[in-house]
Parts: C-alpha cells; sequence; structure tokens
C-alpha cells in the first residue's frame, strides 16, 4: 500500500468503509426483525400464560379453601380422632362429621370429591361401591375410608415419605379419568398426631380448562399444554393439541414455561420458529435492495470526494516538505474557509510564530533554572549557619551540653533535609520535619520568647511539595515579626478541594498593604526575596494557579498560605538517613 497514491488509498478506504457497513446493516436489520419478531411473541405469550397461570391459582386456591374448611375446624378434628362405640360412632358421623364434609362441598362451584383415610377405624366408613369409572361422575360427594386400606398404595407411601403437609398429585385413576387430586396431612392439634390424609379429587378440565392461545397479529399459530417434570403432556385442549413431533424437532419451537405454584406442572407455550422467520423475510429482501443501491451510489460519491481531496493533500504536502526543508517563507495559498483553508491558515500561523515559540521555551527554562539556583543559593544561608555556630560556641563556654547536644543535633537533621542530595521535590513529611528541625534551633535562642504548634492532617504527609516552601516565613517571622510580646507561630496542612493548603500563622507586628504588595511584587524591590522565591518555584512547578498568598494587619499578625496540587513523584524514591 505504501506505493500507491493517496486517492487510491483515500478511494479504497472509502469503498471498505461502505462495504462493511452496508453487510452489518443488512445482516443486522435482519437479525433483530427476527429477534423482534420473537420478543414480541415471547412478551405476548409469556403474558398470556400468567394471566392464564393466575386463573388456574385462583382455581386450586378454591379447592384448597374446601381443605382449610376442614382442616382448621378442630370440633372436626377431634370428632375424627376421638375412639367411640359403635351407636355413637354412628350418631356423631350422623350429626357432626357428614354436615361438615357437605358444608365444605358447597364452598366448590365444581364437582369434587372429598375422601378422607382415617386412622380411628371405630368410625364407620362412608363410600361408593368401586366400579371402575370416574369417581367424578356423580357430581359432589364424600368417602371416609380407614386409612389400612390404602395404606400399601404407593402414592400413599411417597406422600407419607414427603417433607411438605399438602401438595397437588395424579394419584390413583387421576391420569385415566384426567383428574387430578389434592392431598393433605391431617393432624389433631392437641397432641401433634397424624389422624389421616385428605383428598379432594377434582377435574382437570376445572382447572385448566382455560388454555387459549390467541393467534398474534401476524396470525402466528401456537399451542398450549400442561406437562409435568418429565416434559409429559398431563393436559391440553382437545381443538388444539400439541404436534406429535414436538419433543423430536424440539429446535423447531419456540417454548415458553411458565411454573403453577404448589403443583410440579408447568404451563407450556409452543409456537414454531418457521412461522416467525418468515414474518421477517419481507424485511430481509426489502435491505437487500436498499444495501445494493446504497452501495452503488456511496461508491460513485467516494470517487469523486477522493479525486477532490487528494488535489488538496498534494498542495499542503508539497508545502510542508518545503517547511522541512527549513524554508519558514514558504506560505500555502488557499481560498475557501473550509478545513483545508483553517489547515492552511494553522500552517501560515504555525511558520510565522515558531520563532517566537521557540524563544518563549527557551526563556521560560532559563527562568526556571535561575529559579532552581535562587533557591539552592538560598537553602544554605550562611547568615544563619554563622549564628547558629556563635550559639554553639557560646553554649560551649557556658557548660550547657544538654542544650549544645540539641542545637547540634537539629542543625545537623536542618541541612541534611535542606540539601537531600540536591532534590528538588521532597515529601511533606521530610518538608515538615525540616522546619521542625529550624523551629528546634531558634526555640534555643529565644527561650521562652517563642511558642510553636503544628496542626498537620496525616493525609497530606504522603504527597510530595517543592522543597523549603516552610522554612523561609518562619525565618521572615522571627525577623520582622516578633517584638516584646512572645511570638506564637502555627503551622497548618490539610486538603482543600483537591489541593494541599499549608499555613504559616503568627501573632506579631502585622503588615500594611504597602508592604505586602512589595513583597509580592516586582523582583526588583529588595525586601521579600525569600517568599517571592517561594512563590516562584511553586507556580514554575506548578502552574500559575498554585502558589502563596499574605493576609496580615497592622499590630495583629500575618497569615500566609500556601497552595499546591495533590502531587506524588513516583519516579523519586526518599533515601534520607
Amino acid at each position: 500500500m505504501k506505493r500507491f497514491s493517496f486517492g487510491y488509498k483515500l478511494m479504497a478506504s472509502y469503498v471498505l468503509l461502505v462495504i462493511v457497513p452496508v453487510i452489518s446493516i443488512g445482516y443486522y436489520a435482519y437479525y433483530t426483525s427476527v429477534q423482534y419478531v420473537k420478543e414480541q411473541t415471547i412478551q405476548n405469550v409469556t403474558s398470556t400464560l400468567k394471566q392464564v397461570r393466575d386463573n388456574i391459582e385462583g382455581r386450586m386456591k378454591t379447592v384448597e379453601q374446601v381443605d382449610n374448611q376442614l382442616y382448621l375446624d378442630q370440633s372436626l378434628q377431634q370428632a375424627l380422632n376421638k375412639r367411640y362405640e359403635p351407636l355413637e360412632s354412628y350418631q356423631t358421623v350422623k350429626e357432626k362429621i357428614i354436615p361438615k364434609l357437605e358444608s365444605a362441598l358447597n364452598l366448590s362451584s365444581n364437582n369434587v370429591v372429598i375422601e378422607l383415610f382415617l386412622h380411628n377405624e371405630t368410625l364407620p366408613e362412608i363410600y361408593d361401591t368401586e366400579t371402575g369409572e370416574d369417581p367424578l361422575l356423580n357430581g359432589k360427594r364424600y368417602n371416609l375410608i380407614h386409612y389400612h386400606q390404602i395404606e400399601q398404595l404407593d402414592w400413599v407411601r411417597r406422600f407419607d415419605d414427603m417433607p411438605v403437609d399438602s401438595i397437588w398429585m395424579q394419584i390413583g385413576s387421576d391420569s385415566k379419568f384426567g383428574n387430578v387430586s389434592w392431598l393433605r396431612k391431617m393432624m389433631d392439634f392437641r397432641t401433634i398426631q397424624p389422624i389421616g390424609t385428605m383428598r379432594i379429587t377434582v377435574k382437570m378440565d376445572d382447572l385448566f380448562g382455560n388454555l387459549n392461545y390467541s393467534d398474534s397479529e401476524d396470525g402466528i399459530p401456537g399451542y398450549f399444554a400442561v406437562i409435568n417434570e418429565q416434559n409429559e403432556t398431563v393436559y391440553e385442549k382437545r381443538s388444539n393439541p400439541l404436534p406429535q413431533d414436538w419433543k423430536a424437532k424440539a429446535e423447531a419451537y419456540m417454548q415458553i414455561h411458565e411454573s403453577i405454584e404448589g403443583i410440579n406442572f408447568r404451563i407450556m407455550a409452543l409456537v414454531p420458529l418457521q412461522e416467525l422467520e418468515h414474518a421477517a423475510q419481507k424485511v430481509r429482501n426489502m435491505t437487500l435492495l436498499i444495501c445494493g443501491a446504497s452501495f452503488l451510489i456511496l461508491v460513485a460519491i467516494g470517487a469523486i470526494v477522493s479525486n477532490t481531496f487528494s488535489k488538496q493533500i498534494y498542495r499542503i504536502a508539497r508545502s510542508l516538505r518545503a517547511f522541512q526543508d527549513g524554508n519558514f517563507a514558504k506560505r500555502i495559498q488557499y481560498t475557501g474557509s473550509d478545513e483545508f483553508a483553517q489547515i492552511a491558515v494553522a500552517f501560515n500561523e504555525m511558520a510565522e510564530n515558531i520563532e517566537d515559540l521557540i524563544q518563549e521555551v527557551y526563556v521560560t527554562n532559563l527562568q526556571k533554572k535561575e529559579a532552581e539556583l535562587d533557591a539552592l543559593q538560598a537553602q544554605i544561608n550562611p547568615h544563619f549557619l554563622y549564628n547558629t555556630l556563635s550559639s554553639i560556641s557560646r553554649l560551649a563556654r557556658l557548660g550547657k551540653t544538654e542544650k549544645l547536644h540539641q542545637m547540634v543535633s537539629e542543625l545537623a537533621t536542618f541541612y541534611r533535609l535542606t540539601l537531600n542530595q540536591g532534590r528538588s521535590i521532597i515529601p511533606i513529611r521530610e518538608e515538615i520535619q525540616q522546619v521542625r528541625s529550624y523551629i528546634g534551633i531558634q526555640k534555643i535562642k529565644h527561650v521562652d520568647r517563642l511558642d510553636v504548634s503544628f496542626d498537620i492532617h496525616f493525609s497530606v504527609l504522603e504527597y510530595d511539595t517543592v522543597k523549603l516552601i516552610l522554612q523561609p516565613f518562619v525565618e521572615n517571622a522571627l525577623k520582622h515579626a516578633m517584638f516584646e510580646e512572645p511570638l506564637h507561630i502555627r503551622i497548618v496542612a490539610h486538603q482543600e478541594e483537591g489541593t494541599i493548603v499549608m499555613k504559616v500563622i503568627d501573632n506579631g507586628v502585622g503588615m500594611s498593604e504597602e508592604t505586602m504588595s512589595k513583597i509580592l511584587g516586582s523582583k526588583d524591590q529588595s525586601i521579600g526575596y525569600g517568599i517571592r522565591n517561594v512563590n516562584e518555584r511553586i507556580k514554575l512547578q506548578f502552574g500559575e494557579s498554585f502558589g502563596v498568598t499574605i493576609e496580615s494587619e497592622l499590630g495583629r499578625g500575618t497569615t500566609v498560605r500556601i497552595v499546591i496540587p495533590l502531587y506524588r513523584e513516583l519516579s523519586v524514591q526518599s533515601d534520607v538517613s
């Protein structure tokens, strides 16, 4: 590709940029069409399933209310559990048990059969002769049967071993006659002992008879059915049965399931995928037609645009080569107001200003180096060293060895941190330690006339700063702020709105506004050299938005506010020993 011209590359890129979106859009349109139909179908069918489920669960709860009427009747529980003499048992069944069973039957709007399988064999049995016909054939009725007659049946053993007290199941002849049963273990509330099992049998048509599938607006057919855990059909509409091959060809259908609370059955909707995809064929064909026409039109436009752009780029490239050879007098002649005109204007301005920019960068670097040199000279103040050595000599003559040792130790710490291997950026914790050492020396000199307190928030200690920015202000306070009263200096450091603010606050004689303006004013001023030095070094390192401000009032003290960013110089490792 390096050998081809810009126009050829531009045309090739246009073709590529056209082909990829056209193919992508075509595929996306077809795919989303199918997905949209599927999602709409799923949404509609799911909504129908939930409505069907709610109706089914409502019918199931109606049956369960029949059960609750009997299960929660304590007098009935006592009557079922009590031991009777023959005459008394018939009288109890007739006067106490049968009326309650008939009352419970009246709660159900559907045909149901209530069967109580009782451990109490002193009660007489009530049941119809087994004919092999549907037990619900003759409408609502009830049975009282001794438990020993059914305890060997498989469903009885399974239910007794279950951890639940009630459940819907198909047992006995239920599957054969299209019935389903509600089973519940009956307990004596006083002794918490089992007294038997209740079974309420109802027709599946009465529970699930509202299985209706309303075809979508596109006429997509589908099927509804109730299936069990083994995916076996337990109920379906006779007018719209499931396809016989739906299990063998499961991939050809979209299945949507909704569980029914309280029974191990699910409502299933079956929608043929072929019918769904057929609805997207029209969209696919129209998409292909539109994409093909768009491709041809865009390629033609790309050829025209490529030719126009390549001519303009060539003119700019020719001027840039002249500029690269050092011909700064070369200019691009261009008319108009489009992006190429803006490039021409920018190029011409660049050529005109480049020497000024070089000069500006050179001067800025020179200023920075001069400021760093000033800082280095200010760090090692001979006057401070001479005064301190003089104080050490005087302490030695007076024999004050403890103060002598303390001053020498503080002086060593001060210069160790001040020199600091020539580094200009140090951790704030070292800056605080350096000013502490300086103050320690001064407190020995001034004894009771100097009081210093620190309010340093721990969160600032791990950040870095330009070194030697606190000591000059403490020194300035000792030189100019101390009067007859003892001088109190407070040093503060904390985070504030994404910056670090350090303050040196004293209660000295203060300054006038004229003096403050001179301190931070022109470099030609003889006063405030150390303060300006700190301010310039901060601005050179961190930018014009950071630096030093001073607030003062005659007779009321001075507050110096130093603002720096949250800064870490990761490449520099602290190695002060």
